[in-house]
């Protein structure tokens, strides 16, 4: 009779594909939600839209203060947005309250629940700041080494170099105000870093309490598909370039934009997953690109020679050489 047994049936891998599939289907369900309220309360709020008929721009004062606002307002229901979810996705599974949790997801990682948290919490803020600005450091060296080599050959003056990296945001404080740097290198960074980051890939990476372990959407696909949505949340961009340019160059510069800040996207994600302090991290690297600006791509402009030769040389080994070295980093 032992022989004649039959051996029972388990349906548990059925059901935890199931549960797996749909909350990675929800998962990005949530992250468009978030993105496109953020970009709707951001952009298209009539009241943080410019007033066209006065000549207003964005960079207007009070469409900046405005901005800023919804940019607050945005936070605080993707935040909700994303507590929600996790309530809904693990009641029942115990641990902490989803406030909380989240919390400690966002900005570090799950980790940090002992009792010297806060004292651990400040030093992987700092430290993982310091690691996204030294990134930014990677990124810039072909523009820095063009530069240099300028120099070296008389071409620019250390004033002109000056310049060339930090005097546009000097003359935009001139034109438009002191918020537009404000805007440009401390808060808008942080914003969309919180958003786009700390809360979208906090979803997307799911209930991950003390761990970096894949529990919702694939690590690859968070990391390499979510910045899509942070590229497209940019091409808003075009409606107010195409009143001073026309339409085609609107269209390119868009396009170029897109391009730019879904690769950005890419490094800041991954920023994001192998810092402990991963908000600061991102935060760090999107200030310190956004005070450089967008590189000067000169010698990708001019005939192929010796010096723009190995000007783009550097220009492609600083990109290869940030991505790696932000791989490099540790997983927490």
């Amino acid at each position: 009779t032992t022989g004649a047994t039959t051996p029972p049936t388990t349906t548990m891998p059925t059901t935890t594909l199931m549960s797996s599939s749909s909350t990675s289907s929800s998962g990005w369900l949530v992250a468009v939600a978030i993105a496109v309220q953020y970009v709707f309360l951001l952009f298209f709020f009539p009241f943080s839209r410019p007033k066209r008929f006065i000549g207003e721009t964005r960079n207007a004062s009070r469409v900046i203060r405005i901005r800023f606002g919804m940019q607050t307002i945005s936070c605080v229901v993707g935040w909700t947005i994303a507590c929600a979810w996790f309530d809904t996705n693990t009641k029942g599974k115990g641990g902490p309250g989803s406030t909380i949790n989240v919390a400690r997801m966002v900005f570090f990682a799950g980790e940090n629940d002992d009792d010297d948290a806060f004292k651990g919490s400040a030093v992987d803020v700092f430290t993982d700041a310091c690691f996204g600005a030294l990134v930014t450091g990677v990124v810039y060296f072909g523009p820095l080494m063009s530069l240099l080599i300028r120099y070296a050959r008389e071409e620019e003056s250390t004033v002109d170099a000056f310049q060339y990296l930090f005097g546009h945001h000097n003359e935009n404080k001139e034109r438009f105000g002191a918020l537009v740097p404000i805007r440009d290198v401390l808060l808008a960074p942080f914003f969309e870093e919180f958003i786009f980051r700390g809360v979208l890939l906090t979803v997307l990476l799911g209930q991950r309490h003390g761990t970096r372990e894949d529990d919702g959407v694939s690590i690859a696909a968070a990391i390499y598909i979510s910045p899509l949505l942070f590229g497209l949340a940019h091409i808003n961009h075009y409606f107010g370039l195409r009143k001073v340019y026309g339409h085609a160059k609107a269209l390119q510069s868009v396009a170029f934009q897109f391009i730019y800040t879904t690769l950005f996207g890419i490094l800041a994600g991954t920023a994001f997953y192998r810092c402990k302090a991963g908000l600061a991290g991102a935060w760090s690297l999107h200030a310190s690109m956004n005070a450089f600006g967008v590189p000067d791509f000169r010698p990708f402009r001019t005939p192929l020679g010796l010096v723009n030769g190995i000007e783009r040389l550097c220009y492609v080994a600083g990109v290869v050489g940030a991505y790696a070295f932000v791989k490099s980093r540790i997983v927490v």
